[in-house]
């Protein structure tokens, strides 16, 4: 089991690939859609109290402080909190582990958490800490990799072993769709959607620090409009749909305690347009 030392050493260690990553214009432009995909899931209410858990370089805190009166954001690593006080400005930054929350119970009304939760050994803390952080009938959204598809995961194990993947080291298994919403239920939330994402765009021009190909091809950003159009043509795609990296959900915390019919519900909708 991997110690919240040696956590903390690797985000470290890969300050430097994020701030390569968000520094290329195709990466901003494909991280852009991204954030406004997870944001469109969520409605905006200057009066909310919002968490962005496990916020790295604070990407998404810019989009998120447009959108709420009081945006938190939260990671473990501290020198990842530096880079978004120096690259996004002032607002509430907090060290602390999203499996142990130093927060009251019912203290926001949306919590958005990208691409953490699969690096914790066990989800389920973490599952049941943001449930209690968030007031009743509040909003979680994640995206998460998943381990539906085989060819995915074999493309994964050649990316670990060609020392490509964004996170060396960390071999992980990785939750299909029906395990991430299992455990959701179990931590107290229901779903109200989920879908698949990511296709060739998502490791081409989302993680450039990893799979440097797109930045030494001329006319980038051409190529970068042109596979994340693919990646929206492959997410309507029959057959293919679910070769994805990763998959989005979005859940809520039930006004009422759960157990009802509607608590149990797991329906996949389209991934929700967003320029």
């Amino acid at each position: 089991m991997t110690s919240i030392a040696e956590h903390i050493a690797r985000e470290r260690g890969l300050v430097g690939a994020k701030q390569l990553r968000y520094s290329l214009d195709f990466a901003q432009y494909y991280h852009r859609w991204y954030s406004n995909v997870l944001l469109g899931l969520l409605p905006s209410d200057r009066s909310y109290t919002v968490l962005d858990c496990g916020c790295g370089t604070g990407v998404l805190l810019p989009p998120l402080r447009q959108r709420s009166g009081k945006t938190v954001g939260l990671d473990l690593c501290w020198e990842n909190l530096r880079e978004a006080r120096v690259g996004h400005g002032a607002g509430p930054l907090v060290v602390a582990d999203v499996a142990r929350l130093p927060v009251a119970p019912a203290s926001f009304n949306q919590i958005v958490c990208r691409g953490v939760l699969h690096r914790l050994a066990d989800v389920a803390p973490g599952l049941r800490e943001l449930c209690a952080a968030l007031k009743p009938g509040g909003d979680l959204v994640i995206s998460e990799p998943i381990g539906d598809s085989r060819a995915v995961s074999v493309l994964r194990d050649a990316a670990f072993a060609a020392g490509m993947h964004p996170f060396p080291g960390q071999r992980l298994r990785y939750l299909t769709v029906h395990e991430w919403i299992a455990a959701a239920h179990v931590a107290g939330l229901r779903t109200e959607r989920w879908f698949h994402l990511g296709y060739v765009a998502f490791p081409l021009i989302g993680f450039p620090d990893a799979v440097p190909l797109m930045r030494h091809l001329p006319g980038r950003m051409a190529i970068a409009r042109l596979l994340l159009h693919v990646d929206r043509v492959l997410a309507r795609t029959p057959g293919v749909r679910t070769r994805s990296w990763q998959a989005v959900f979005h859940f809520r915390k039930p006004p009422s305690q759960p157990g009802t019919a509607e608590s149990s519900r797991q329906r996949e909708h389209a991934p929700v347009r967003a320029k």
